[in-house]
């Protein structure tokens, strides 16, 4: 007798090209925001009900062009840049790995735990990230999520300036809003 496991039904979401990333820094002197105000393209997840505490499993790819960072001081974008490696590694890269309830069963606003591995600079890093979900007409999700990231979690050295009379320090708060429609 043949076993067969049950077919699992996939959801898949379209990431549409409005969708945002900013990063908020500070230095040793003031502050500083740079950001990304369009993905410019767009790509695929999915998600797929996997456990009987109702997580989620999810996959697909952001690839997040380096090069499209913007601080708004064209100093400050070549320092941020270059920090990032962006001639070896153009590419930052986001994968969902896991979603505490399936993004479709929002009907109104909630809040959601995800996982994702988060490649930079060639190092990659499994983190827990906070979001809210924003449900729109028609199948549209919109997550947003902050996380307080370290320039070192992915063995970087913040940038200086000045013989290092002008330090970025270590910490960067990153919020992005992603658009989803539902395929």
């Amino acid at each position: 007798m043949t076993f067969c496991a049950p077919l699992v039904a996939q959801q898949q979401w379209i990431l549409a090209s409005h969708s945002t990333l900013k990063v908020d820094g500070k230095t040793n002197i003031n502050s500083f925001a740079c950001d990304i105000s369009t993905y410019g393209r767009t790509d695929t997840i999915w998600t797929t009900q996997t456990n009987k505490e109702g997580k989620v499993k999810a996959g697909g790819e952001l690839s997040i062009q380096v090069a499209k960072f913007d601080c708004h001081h064209k100093m400050m974008t070549k320092d941020l840049q270059k920090t990032l490696k962006v001639s070896d590694y153009p590419f930052m890269k986001i994968r969902f790995t896991e979603f505490s309830k399936d993004l479709d069963d929002y009907v109104k606003a909630g809040r959601i735990e995800g996982e994702a591995d988060i490649e930079l600079a060639g190092v990659t890093r499994h983190m827990n990230i906070a979001l809210s979900v924003i449900p729109g007409a028609a199948g549209q999700v919109q997550l947003i999520g902050v996380k307080q990231i370290l320039f070192s979690d992915f063995n970087l050295k913040p940038p200086s300036k000045l013989g290092g009379a002008i330090k970025v320090k270590n910490e960067l708060l990153v919020e992005f809003r992603l658009y989803f429609q539902a395929r």
